[in-house]
């Protein structure tokens, strides 16, 4: 069997003609661990990651890049138990590792679920990287249990809440039984994150002070930053209530002014996905949190983000992909079936 893969081996030119890719013909991944499996990659999604690590790389060698995937297992380690050669699986992989966009992988069976049983190869390949973010949010950030109705008659303000993050996160809260206000502009927008299941929705392109205020939101025990942590960071630290938690995804420009947080009790939290598997800490929860989201789906708890599929592996449908991500107007996710 013969691996393609599509990688950067120069820094990336971002420009009118979008983001340049390269097609090579590489070797076989091989089990270098006894935890490994080797994926017949089916499918990927592009991420706002996929986009800010091109943007850093600078060149030294071929880099594969891409996290989300789909694929049926070729090959298993030592160690592996819990899954088989032909089995059919979705994960995000590890920064530190060549990624998705190749026709075979190695990935860690402790970061690996197996697909949801209701859901297309594209549909699958969309939840990984956004349903542990989401997950890991309401549970290592916020402290909260994905469990049916635990929180309710609780509240949770998510901003941007049409991205890919977002179109999850609004899903499991109302699943655990929070009243849910974000924030979304376009209108094409604002009734998708309604479909979702958003209870309000504030327009983030005009005063979110008054607009709190007109809808009666003083403090939240919960608020997630999915955008620009400096520039709300003012807003959340005025509504987060006692004892309450702010979580963020967003890198800042400079430090943030815990002062607020201090005689209020309030704690803050920044969720990366990829620490677990960057530092090989608790990395079996990622797999258990697709277990469980993939129950979900099957149970109708959770529908699909996916809005649009490319068909083809190739640099030109990556690249293309790529620069719907870069647009900063995607709703929902992105997927490229090979």
């Amino acid at each position: 069997m013969k691996n393609r893969g599509i990688g950067l081996s120069k820094a990336v030119d971002f420009n009118d003609e979008g983001i340049l890719f390269e097609e090579r013909e590489l070797e076989m991944p091989e089990l270098s661990s006894q935890f490994d499996v080797i994926v017949r990659v089916l499918a990927t999604a592009i991420n706002p990651v996929d986009i800010k690590m091109a943007e850093a790389y600078q060149a030294h060698e071929f880099t594969v890049l891409g996290f989300d995937g789909v694929g049926d297992i070729v090959s298993v380690g030592e160690a592996v138990s819990d899954f088989a050669i032909g089995e059919r699986v979705y994960y995000a992989g590890q920064q530190r590792r060549q990624g998705t966009n190749q026709l075979f992988q190695a990935v860690d069976s402790r970061l690996i679920a197996k697909v949801p049983t209701n859901l297309t190869i594209a549909q699958s390949a969309a939840l990984p990287l956004t349903g542990i973010t989401a997950y890991e949010i309401l549970t290592d950030a916020l402290g909260l249990e994905v469990s049916e109705q635990i929180a309710l008659g609780q509240s949770i303000l998510i901003i941007n809440g049409a991205g890919g993050v977002g179109s999850i996160l609004i899903q499991l809260a109302k699943f655990i039984g929070l009243r849910v206000i974000t924030t979304a502009s376009r209108s094409e927008s604002v009734a998708w994150v309604k479909r979702l299941g958003a209870d309000i929705v504030l327009n983030h392109h005009e005063d979110l002070e008054i607009q709190l205020k007109e809808v009666g939101i003083d403090k939240l025990p919960y608020i997630v930053l999915l955008h620009s942590t400096d520039k709300y960071w003012h807003l959340v630290t005025n509504h987060i209530a006692p004892f309450g938690r702010i979580a963020s995804i967003v890198e800042t420009d400079g430090p943030l002014d815990m002062g607020p947080l201090k005689n209020i009790g309030a704690q803050f939290a920044w969720e990366f996905m990829f620490a677990k598997g960057n530092f090989a800490i608790r990395m079996a929860e990622q797999g258990q949190a697709l277990a469980k989201l993939a129950k979900l789906t099957e149970t109708g708890k959770l529908k699909s983000t996916l809005k649009k599929t490319y068909d083809g592996f190739s640099a030109e449908t990556l690249a293309t992909a790529s620069r719907d991500v870069l647009s900063g107007r995607m709703i929902g996710k992105v997927v490229i079936e090979y």
